[in-house]
């Protein structure tokens, strides 16, 4: 008998340890989920935790006396089901109330009374062939037992999300109903009686036991269900997460993380299958310019539609991927290299011969490729990439829609690059940049009425290197900050000392327009050098108030507000928008070089000018012709009605101390050579 009672105490321990865990698992769920899914899972776990405690709570009956013959009544003992899945069901309620201090040992309170009344109605429903008498002591020991661990065991479901916290809790019921048991076996002395007989209709012991199989085996179902939903939400998330992890989301191309473990994967097979491994670098020309005039869901949509013209070309044995905003990265296994790479990206570029569809507007537009081979150009894969993406530079810098492939001698050209980005850090401090100055005239009578300044770099090594070469390279480094602040005071303070006449010009990079304090450092530079603003002239293009056109309002406003004259310069390159000049507060239009070049001699060229001077003289603002180089020229600009110019038929730019020099020679070349006037008075503007 002994060993019977301790083999139920065992599988009574068992089924209430199993069934709280499945019931916890789901509590858990409860807890990180929120309105009606909150509530399904917490049903849930209620209908296992209660289905493990009314199992458990009457094989613990049983337990007292197994050899007893015993019968239950069906009402009660069915009802003891519902008022345990309810009192988990609102013990779990409350306990997950955070607002609440003792919440959860509030909700197992409530919980212990549910268990205490199941316990109470299924030992009444109990019919033994003899008589129970109750120890008082003892029964309050079980009250006490259960409405202290019940308490206990909701307050360790509810500390933080941990597979310890579930099985804390479940190891807890079931040491309660266990010790429950035993505190029920201490207080309880039975007098069986074999003459007095059960009343018929009770539910006999080996039926309460089939009862109690299938409680059991919904929790096991419960516990079952539960681990497939979460195994198959796991495997969905995880799915999804290497999706994100290897897969650009706009365009649905795999990401430089995948292209990464492509490469190397593609390296090895290429050894293997005595092959070569072509990597290409794709950038889309313009495309920042595109963004700028359509905004970013243009751009995106372009984006798409470009990956899925470049994707629908591929062939066995390519790959493309997205590595970020315009650029793309291919890889093709050959062993007809490099003539099959040239191939390949001959189609990627073909497929933007099509002009692109964005917001019902037709656009042109082109990519550049740079390609490189393993192993012929490099033995290591990681640098076969950096190969490919020095000559799709190469390609960039060559024209539009180029392709280029990677040839030894780039290496030498990016190694110098990065040298002089190096040195061009310290240049200003270490003193190695000047500036010169340019005259500018008005084109009626020649006088000079400013100048321009314009940033040299005398490297110690090198001597002077050319603006277009430094210029690039100190914005992509921002560089370019300091050196233009270092710029605009010393032009001020050069103007401010007299030594420089009228206007005083200068530019100002993207760099630095991008940047919130420009207005602040512009003003404290006036302040700190004399100069009066209305003797500052800032020249910006038109590229570089589109990226943000409010913003960039915004600071001319505040530039126009001390006195400062803003100039739209290199005007009739880019976009060169009408809207542009209407928007924003412009005192001078200059006319870019490339077309004063080609003039009078080229028809296109002179249309363009004379459209452009036109615009001027409609909107009120003075036009300045920039690279002036020959007398015809000047008549042509002059008799068309431009007010001002610049170039090398005036003056050269010079440094500061030849300055003088060059303001008296072109004083006296104007006096001497201006030209007279063809066109009428009215069409002059009035600067």
């Amino acid at each position: 008998m002994f060993f019977i009672h301790q083999l139920l105490v065992m599988a009574v321990g068992a089924v209430c340890l199993f069934g709280s865990w499945v019931g916890m698992r789901h509590f858990a769920r409860a807890r990180a989920t929120a309105g009606a899914t909150r509530h399904g899972w917490l049903f849930i776990a209620s209908v296992g935790t209660g289905a493990a405690l009314w199992a458990s709570t009457f094989l613990s009956i049983l337990a007292l006396q197994p050899s007893l013959n015993s019968g239950f009544e069906l009402l009660p003992t069915v009802a003891t089901l519902p008022i345990a899945i309810l009192s988990c069901l609102l013990g779990f309620e409350i306990g997950s109330r955070h607002r609440l201090t003792l919440a959860p040992e509030l909700g197992g309170l409530v919980m212990g009374i549910g268990i205490l009344a199941m316990h109470y109605i299924g030992l009444m429903a109990w019919h033994i062939a003899g008589t129970i008498q109750w120890n008082v002591y003892g029964v309050a020991i079980i009250l006490l037992l259960c409405l202290s661990l019940s308490a206990l065991s909701v307050n360790r479901a509810n500390r933080p999300v941990t597979r310890w916290c579930r099985h804390g809790a479940a190891v807890v019921l079931a040491v309660m109903i266990c010790a429950m048991h035993y505190a029920m076996a201490a207080a309880v002395h039975m007098v069986p009686e074999p003459a007095m007989t059960l009343a018929p209709g009770l539910v006999p012991a080996p039926v309460l036991g089939a009862g109690v199989l299938l409680a059991v085996l919904l929790m096991m179902g419960s516990g079952f269900s539960s681990y497939i939903i979460d195994l198959r939400a796991r495997t969905e998330s995880a799915e999804r997460i290497h999706q994100l992890s290897f897969n650009d989301t706009m365009t649905g191309l795999p990401n430089r993380i995948a292209f990464n473990e492509r490469l190397s994967f593609a390296a090895v097979e290429s050894h293997e299958l005595a092959q070569k491994l072509a990597v290409f670098a794709i950038d889309l020309d313009g495309f920042k310019d595109i963004n700028e005039m359509f905004g970013h869901g243009g751009g995106d949509q372009l984006l798409i539609e470009a990956a899925d013209r470049m994707r629908g070309v591929l062939g066995p044995g390519e790959f493309l991927a997205r590595q970020s905003s315009d650029e793309f990265l291919g890889l093709q296994l050959s062993g007809n290299h490099p003539a099959d790479a040239a191939k390949f990206a001959g189609r990627l570029v073909d497929v933007f011969n099509k002009p692109f569809k964005v917001q019902g507007q037709s656009i042109r537009l082109t990519a550049s490729v740079g390609y490189s081979v393993f192993p012929t150009d490099t033995r290591e894969r990681e640098q076969v990439l950096s190969n490919a993406k020095l000559a799709m530079q190469r390609s960039k810098s060559q024209r539009r829609g180029a392709i280029c492939m990677y040839q030894r001698e780039m290496d030498d050209a990016a190694r110098a690059r990065r040298a002089l980005a190096r040195d061009l850090q310290s240049a200003t401090e270490n003193g190695e940049l000047e500036l010169h100055y340019q005259l500018q005239a008005s084109l009626e009578d020649g006088s000079i009425c400013g100048s321009e300044a314009l940033m040299r770099w005398n490297h110690p090594n090198r001597g002077l290197i050319s603006p277009a070469e430094f210029i690039p390279l100190a914005e992509e480094t921002e560089a370019i900050i300091a050196m233009g602040q270092w710029a605009l005071r010393t032009a001020c303070r050069d103007a401010a000392a007299g030594a420089l006449p009228g206007i005083i010009a200068v530019n100002l990079s993207p760099v630095q327009f991008s940047r919130d304090d420009l207005a602040e450092t512009i003003h404290a530079i006036l302040i700190d050098t004399g100069l009066s603003p209305r003797r500052l002239e800032v020249e910006i293009t038109e590229s570089t108030l589109m990226s943000d056109q409010t913003r960039s309002l915004q600071i001319l406003r505040r530039l126009k507000a001390m006195g400062i004259s803003i100039a739209m310069d290199d005007f009739g390159t880019g976009y060169s928008s009408l809207a542009t000049l209407h928007a924003f507060p412009f005192d001078k239009i200059k006319l870019d070089q490339s077309f004063v070049r080609r003039i009078p001699d080229d028809s296109a060229a002179r249309a363009i000018v004379r459209t452009i001077l036109a615009l001027g003289r409609s909107l009120g603002t003075p036009v300045l012709a920039e690279g002036i180089e020959t007398r015809a020229q000047w008549d042509f600009l002059l008799n068309e009605g431009c007010d001002k110019g610049q170039g090398y038929l005036f003056a050269r730019p010079v440094p500061l101390a030849k300055l003088p020099a060059a303001i008296v020679a072109a004083e006296k070349f104007s006096h001497d050579e201006a030209p007279s006037i063809n066109a009428p008075k009215d069409k002059l503007a009035v600067a």
